[in-house]
């Protein structure tokens, strides 16, 4: 129950913390009453199993063998001693496997080739009753030092999984595409690259560049004619990108840059502002400058500049979020076992002090009582890794299934799994055995 009343101590202090980004909820414990209820009964309850089972245990036992001494080492106690400190390895070594497989898809994402410079732009929001002063807010922009080139789109490139679909076409020349309505400056201010015809030039209007896989798959659209019969020509061709999540496979779906005309003067809410920076420029503080600069020009409103790249992360919060989870739960699950390690090898080690004072007489070194000790959690370790690789490869599996572009497992993800864990029992065993290896063994064998 103490422990309890501590956590619910802790969790009150850490509610305004980085906390928060672990749960989807609130952490306010006002909030949650009927958890708090079910959770205080569960500790009470947890609390007397805790005491009324080892009571029991210790009752159980003739009065002659307790007196004797030697229950303590009883083939059911080492047994059950064992099998705890072996699940503790188990979950430890599956949750690592877990969390290394979840790591190298994040990583994935992040150092992937996007096919477009997201690491030098910025974005903002343009407020919807400022859209008829667009120009003139790119050309008070552009203005700032540092500042290459400003374009508007309507959505944030790589931000979300899908965007605005389109079919044009009838029959065999019917297609589906997805399209990303931009202004003229978008693609050589994101350094997205032309492979057929021409880049979008001041003055055009419902005209489409369409990517490589659209090319591709419709193998009938050509330069400088309708993309189908009756629709708006295509202007050229441009490489295959990141354009929305890895959830999708984007190197086989038909995509176009599409810039509004004067069929769609109603349609352009076109809002989002694209920065791109130069190179060594610090954007920390062009992020203040741009707030500064929009200030001056529409007070009080809020132009929300940001990383691209921060951006495109909040579109995996959600699995970021059960990666960092998994790795406290990793953390966790390792102090647990160490905790049972240190436990274990405290009770041995006093109980074999004898057989340790009797080695060192008969010649044994200090490195020998340890290996000695050490040996059985090797066994130990290497048993406990054996059943937990299916486990950590299937959790770490399952979660990659969502993406539709995902990263190989690597084999060092279980060879640093092994080495973690088994270097931590290793110290953790020497550390608590170190003592007793080194006693005088006169101390250790004499009869009180």
């Amino acid at each position: 129950m103490c422990g309890f009343l501590l956590t619910l101590l802790w969790l009150y202090l850490l509610q305004d913390t980085s906390l928060n980004t672990l749960v989807a909820s609130d952490l306010s414990l006002m909030n949650h009453p009927n958890l708090l209820i079910a959770l205080g009964g569960m500790a009470v309850c947890m609390g007397l199993l805790a005491g009324a089972y080892p009571s029991y245990y210790v009752t159980s036992f003739p009065p002659a063998l307790v007196l004797k001494g030697s229950f303590g080492l009883s083939p059911k106690g080492k047994m059950l001693r064992t099998f705890l400190v072996c699940f503790q390895f188990f979950v430890s070594f599956m949750l690592i496997i877990s969390v290394g497989i979840m790591y190298l898809q994040s990583r994935y994402i992040q150092q992937s080739d996007y096919g477009y410079d997201k690491e030098v732009v910025l974005v903002g929001t343009i407020p919807y009753e400022y859209l008829d002063r667009r120009e003139a807010i790119v050309s008070e922009l552009s203005g700032l030092s540092g500042i290459e080139g400003i374009s508007i789109s309507q959505f944030v490139l790589s931000s979300a999984d899908n965007y605005m679909s389109w079919g044009r076409g009838e029959g065999e020349h019917h297609i589906q595409l997805v399209c990303f309505p931009v202004d003229y400056r978008y693609l050589s201010v994101l350094g997205i690259k032309i492979t057929e015809g021409r880049n979008f030039k001041p003055g055009d209007g419902d005209v489409y560049i369409f990517n490589e896989a659209a090319q591709k798959k419709y193998s009938w659209m050509k330069v400088d004619e309708p993309a189908t019969p009756g629709d708006y020509p295509v202007v050229g061709f441009c490489e295959n990108i990141r354009f929305s999540s890895f959830r999708n496979n984007d190197a086989v779906e038909p995509m176009a840059f599409f810039i509004y005309g004067k069929d769609y003067a109603n349609w352009d809410a076109n809002n989002i502002l694209n920065i791109r920076v130069a190179a060594g420029v610090d954007k920390v503080d062009m992020l203040h400058r741009l707030a500064e600069a929009t200030e001056k020009m529409a007070p009080g409103r809020d132009f929300r500049f940001r990383f691209m790249d921060e951006v495109i992360d909040q579109n995996y919060r959600r699995e970021l979020r059960f990666t960092r989870q998994i790795l406290l739960f990793s953390l966790i699950a390792i102090v647990l076992s160490m905790i049972g390690v240190f436990g274990l090898t405290l009770f041995e080690s006093e109980y074999r002090r004898k057989e340790i004072g009797i080695r060192k007489i008969m010649g044994s070194s200090t490195g020998e009582i340890l290996y000695m000790f050490t040996k059985r959690y090797f066994v130990m370790l290497v048993v406990c890794f054996v059943l937990a690789v299916p486990f950590g490869w299937w959790i770490g599996h399952d979660w990659l299934e969502s993406f539709s572009d995902k990263t190989p497992i690597r084999a060092w993800v279980f060879v640093a799994s092994f080495l973690l864990v088994s270097l931590i029992t290793v110290l953790t065993v020497t550390f608590q055995c170190w003592k007793n290896a080194n006693e005088n063994p006169v101390r250790s064998i004499k009869t009180e």
